[in-house]
């Protein structure tokens, strides 16, 4: 194989160990209970998302932790851009949730979200229901999806022409993530679409506003710890390099 095609699958690999086996935890593990044995809202479907999580976690989720790491560091001085789209979309998607906590607590404050993130998540991979048990392991897969969709927008949208560029597709990622969320599992089943058996109109204008936080937070930075060698989807780079 070619450096630029071996190149190219690393690239596609990581992409996928670090953006789609992560992201599934949640709406895997919640489709589970609430698709296939009908648990729709209330603790027990916490519980029963667990049945799905207590293998997914070991199996596939932390494994694909690991084999991204692997490839990162396989990468560093091989693939460097490749590299700095894991590090720098990693890292910036983590701190990028820190703007959509900002605003997601007013509704956790106010009552217009169905539970506070971390607690779900954490209840969900732990089965507890033990504060320092379940709230700490919540809150790193919280971090963690935010990182994962940060390497997915670093792979897939990379350095833009400019930081307005950034901005607008950052929100057009996080936006479609926001659709799913309204539509998908956990949420949807859960509160009705759009939050409308629940806290409707409050619920959708928060967590759409949240996202827009993360979106910009989260493209502006990528922007900013990008070079211009991570110009668009990584796939294309070996076919037409942008030279710094």
């Amino acid at each position: 194989m070619d450096k630029g095609r071996k190149r190219n699958l690393l690239a596609l690999i990581a992409l996928f160990l670090g953006g789609a086996i992560p992201i599934q935890l949640v709406t895997l593990s919640f489709g589970y209970a609430q698709y296939i044995r009908k648990e729709s809202l209330g603790p027990k479907v916490i519980l029963t998302a667990h049945e799905f999580a207590e293998w997914y976690i070991p199996f596939v989720y932390i494994p694909a932790l690991l084999g991204l790491l692997g490839i990162g560091l396989y990468c560093r001085k091989r693939y460097p851009d490749i590299w700095r789209r894991i590090w720098v979309g990693f890292a910036m998607g983590a701190t990028a949730t820190l703007a959509l906590d900002a605003i997601r607590q007013m509704g956790v404050i106010h009552g217009w979200l169905p539970g506070d993130t971390p607690v779900m998540f954490g209840k969900m991979a732990t089965g507890s229901s033990v504060f320092s048990e379940y709230y700490w392991a919540g809150l790193a897969i919280h971090f963690i999806n935010g990182a994962n969709f940060g390497i997915v927008y670093a792979f897939v949208w990379g350095k833009r022409k400019s930081a307005v560029q950034a901005a607008i597709w950052g929100v057009v990622w996080s936006e479609t993530m926001e659709l799913g969320m309204m539509l998908g599992p956990p949420m949807g089943p859960m509160v009705g679409l759009f939050g409308v058996r629940y806290a409707w109109p409050q619920l959708f204008a928060l967590t759409f506003v949240a996202h827009i936080a993360f979106g910009l937070a989260m493209g502006l930075l990528v922007q900013h710890f990008l070079t211009n060698r991570e110009h668009g989807p990584v796939v294309r780079l070996n076919r037409s390099p942008v030279a710094n």
